[in-house]
């Protein structure tokens, strides 16, 4: 995607978690819980414990999944809704000239439907995919680090892809454990949820965010207040 921002600004990329984040809950756990009770949890608990991440966990949970695509399908349509002012904050990064993706470490069904069903399918993302053989379900995880493996999207390679691709600033709006890794290589980072509270506790600089409503209160003078940096830091060599 070309920028087409000022010549006078660095290229902004906004790479945005989904569940919880994008969207008002998370869709993966609403998903687990209507078609697996709460035996899920277990499973998930087990393997964090162990230090361990989704691509263990995931295969796991899916394994004997008793749905399929279209009776998914039929949930997300009653349960599952996007943050209300998430498709005003694509509209205000579209008319600055920002880059804006999703990197999920949930699964493609629901985020392309969510974002089809808002108009919003032009948006690039990475995720897992959920693929049904046979009447069976498998997790495929095209986007997970070979370095490291933990996470079956490592978000932190979309970070370092905003790097390669000359990204003066890279701002990242999470909320969960996938989103910790990232949240060290990002220039402004909006937290909530588990990964506000990891931030606290390494001492990594982050802005509190409740919903989108307050990401686009607080976002024009993040992005400004970075880019004053930038100039300082100019002026000074």
């Amino acid at each position: 995607m070309v920028n087409q921002a000022s010549h006078l600004r660095p290229d902004v990329w906004v790479l945005c978690d989904f569940d919880g984040t994008a969207s008002v809950k998370d869709v993966q756990n609403m998903l687990l819980d209507h078609f697996l009770g709460t035996s899920w949890q277990e499973v998930v608990n087990t393997a964090l414990a162990e230090g361990l991440k989704s691509t263990t966990y995931m295969p796991l949970l899916y394994k004997n999944w008793p749905a399929s695509r279209e009776e998914m399908i039929q949930i997300i349509d009653e349960k599952a809704a996007l943050d209300p002012q998430f498709p005003r904050f694509v509209a205000y990064c579209r008319e600055n000239g920002y880059h804006l993706e999703i990197v999920s470490d949930g699964l493609d069904i629901y985020i392309e439907h969510l974002l089809t069903k808002h108009k919003l399918e032009d948006i690039p993302y990475t995720s897992n995919r959920i693929v049904f053989e046979d009447g069976k379900a498998q997790i495929e995880s095209p986007f997970r680090s070979e370095s490291c493996g933990l996470c079956g999207n490592c978000k932190k390679q979309r970070v370092l892809a905003a790097r390669r691709a000359q990204a003066g600033c890279v701002v990242y709006i999470g909320d969960g454990i996938s989103d910790e890794c990232p949240a060290g290589y990002s220039d402004i980072l909006f937290a909530k949820g588990n990964l506000l509270a990891y931030c606290r506790e390494n001492d990594i600089e982050a802005i509190p965010f409740r919903n989108f409503a307050d990401v686009l209160a607080l976002f024009p003078e993040a992005v400004a207040g970075w880019l004053r940096s930038l100039t300082i830091q100019g002026s000074q060599k």
